[in-house]
């Protein structure tokens, strides 16, 4: 049997990558993929997602565009999209369109449609998952397992201690935290940042000789130069690679708090490891290898 998925993200190079994995995998079923700001505003992560599936020939797969602000009102606003970034991602325009532009919608409808638990694996900020949540709180049943890209437990991020998407939605991962899911996992940088790939690898993804391959080992080509080392995280793929194999991370149970007073620890996730009553698995290190060979498992 192959595990229903729903991706939800905010669509730059390493979404793409995650999208491209999910869409190809034989072992898993994308049933949709719903956008949310975060590193563009939502007009080019859904744009980019469309290009994306259009590339790899996975048109099919719905999208859906979702919120272009927070969940709730940050500590101060913060705009839908990164001056260091492209908006637009290095793929043909895209030829298919969106299902709708109320993806929080969809998902609900969705979630209680299933006949079987669905896995969400949020890679963006997780703005259109609390949502979804806070309006119908019976869907919380109809999800297997949560895994988000999101927090960091030592791994410096936009402030210490501080990773990206929570820091554009701290109250979205707050509310998630607090929601009830049997099985939540936080893949954050700690992980990511231990699985980072370098040129040699972006060749060996190109040298797949697929649309996926080649689309994957260019973006990572990017990241390196974005970061400017010799190698760079490519972050998403990671939460889709552990629904393919849980041995690609290792994880310990904890209890997160996430810092929503305002000041330098805003977004903070603080995790207290082995807590007497966790409520995440938070992925502290990666199988570098393993992570690559399950990408080429699946852009292959």
């Amino acid at each position: 049997m192959t595990t229903p998925v729903i991706l939800d993200c905010d669509t730059g190079t390493d979404d793409a990558v995650a999208i491209m994995a999910a869409a190809l995998h034989p072992d898993l079923t994308l049933l949709g993929v719903t956008t949310v700001w975060g590193n563009h505003d939502v007009r080019h992560t859904t744009d980019n997602t469309l290009r994306v599936l259009d590339h790899v020939g996975r048109g099919d797969v719905p999208v859906h565009a979702g919120r272009n602000e927070p969940f709730r009102p940050r500590e101060s606003p913060l705009p839908s999209g990164r001056d260091d970034l492209p908006s637009t991602l290095d793929l043909p325009a895209a030829t298919s369109t969106a299902r709708s532009s109320d993806a929080v919608a969809w998902l609900i409808h969705t979630l209680r449609a299933a006949t079987a638990p669905v896995t969400l694996v949020p890679t963006g900020p997780l703005t259109n998952i609390a949502a979804a949540m806070q309006a119908a709180p019976d869907i919380v049943g109809a999800v297997r397992r949560v895994v988000a890209l999101a927090g960091t437990h030592l791994q410096p991020g936009v402030r210490p201690l501080v990773e990206r998407n929570v820091w554009c939605d701290p109250e979205a991962v707050a509310y998630v935290a607090g929601a009830g899911f049997d099985d939540l996992m936080f893949v954050g940088m700690d992980a990511t940042f231990a699985a980072a790939l370098d040129a040699a690898d972006a060749d060996r993804l190109a040298a797949l000789g697929t649309p996926a391959g080649a689309a994957a080992g260019r973006f990572q080509r990017q990241r390196i130069e974005l970061y400017g080392g010799a190698s760079a995280p490519l972050h998403d793929p990671l939460a889709v690679a552990v629904l393919l194999d849980e041995r690609v991370v290792r994880t310990e149970p904890a209890s997160v708090t996430v810092d929503l007073q305002p000041g330098p620890t805003y977004g903070r996730t603080a995790y207290e490891l082995g807590a007497e009553h966790p409520n995440v698995s938070v992925a502290l290190d990666a199988d570098r290898s393993r992570f690559l060979d399950l990408l080429g498992e699946a852009l292959g």
